[in-house]
């Protein structure tokens, strides 16, 4: 199977043959009117699920996710926006990272990849460790990101980082930031491990037993189950450098919790002193899977915020 990979070194934009392990994942339910996009910059392949016109949304999942944690809002957003929803590096149809897992690295990737294809100005949403991307993208980029969204997820380094690793659920925290232990244990059994974290929703079916399996298929591939162990043991890094870069933030931002996640209001505490726009919301009946199980609020409020005058 092949698929075309836009290449910055040739402006034709060669087509490549996808590895069979891309693929698996990618094209799995892929939403009616998105397409897949393959984008080679320095030997690194990222992928990415796009579709609709308009103003760029870039949309960041975490883990134990990929692009799927946006499915159910993807449409809806289309219709009023051009959504890019990227595969992290290492995760999902991405190759890992030749840089390591360093949020701020990460973000350097993707500005490298958007850059390629033209964009610049964006609209730019992380979840869970998707946040700490996106805030490490602003961070580096303030002045290409119009609004920034942040869900549901503690950003290293911020005051209450440590409180936050504190709480509910903090063992996977430490767990993870071991060498090859983890990776040790979970391969193999990747669904009952990963369907540990996905049952602890409030929203009890929100991610269906088929989504699962996904998702485990997703991380079975050994590169991608240690890559997403790597974004949690390049954590410490993270946390020095958002301690050193700490001016505010110029751009509106959107801070966003569920009801019933214990960090249900930590980004917008955490934010308080380094954003010039900042607000706060709660989102009601949610607990930490924010996109998967309240995609009607996702599809009401961010465009309301995006669409907002800039003040």
């Amino acid at each position: 199977m092949q698929q075309p990979i836009i290449n910055h070194n040739n402006p034709d934009h060669s087509v490549s043959s996808i590895s069979q392990a891309h693929m698996t994942h990618s094209t799995a339910s892929l939403p009616d009117g998105f397409v897949h996009r393959f984008t080679k910059v320095n030997e690194m392949t990222l992928h990415a699920v796009e579709g609709g016109h308009g103003d760029i949304i870039v949309l960041l999942h975490g883990w134990p996710a990929t692009w799927r944690v946006w499915r159910k809002v993807l449409p809806n957003l289309a219709t009023q926006y051009h959504v890019i929803a990227i595969d992290l590096p290492g995760l999902g149809g991405s190759d890992p990272s030749p840089s390591g897992y360093e949020k701020a690295s990460i973000a350097r990737e993707i500005h490298a990849h958007l850059s390629t294809l033209g964009h610049k100005h964006i609209y730019l949403v992380g979840h869970d460790i998707g946040a700490a991307v996106a805030y490490a993208y602003a961070r580096q980029f303030a002045d290409e990101v119009l609004k920034l969204v942040v869900m549901d997820d503690p950003l290293p380094g911020l005051k209450e980082w440590e409180r936050a690793r504190e709480q509910w659920p903090r063992w996977h925290f430490a767990f993870h930031s071991l060498s090859n232990l983890p990776e040790q244990l979970v391969a193999g059994k990747e669904f009952t491990y990963l369907s540990w974290f996905y049952q602890n929703a409030y929203q009890k079916d929100a991610i269906s037993d088929e989504e699962r399996h996904v998702y485990a298929a997703s991380y079975a591939r050994p590169s991608s189950l240690h890559a997403g162990f790597e974004y949690y043991r390049a954590f410490e890094l993270d946390a020095q450098y958002n301690e050193q870069h700490a001016a505010i933030l110029s751009m509106p931002i959107l801070a966003i919790g569920g009801e019933h996640s214990p960090w249900k209001d930590i980004l917008s505490t955490q934010l308080q002193d380094y954003a010039s726009s900042l607000q706060g919301a709660i989102v009601p009946a949610c607990g930490h899977f924010i996109p998967e199980e309240r995609p009607d609020w996702v599809i009401e409020h961010l465009p309301r915020f995006f669409s907002s005058p800039l003040k």
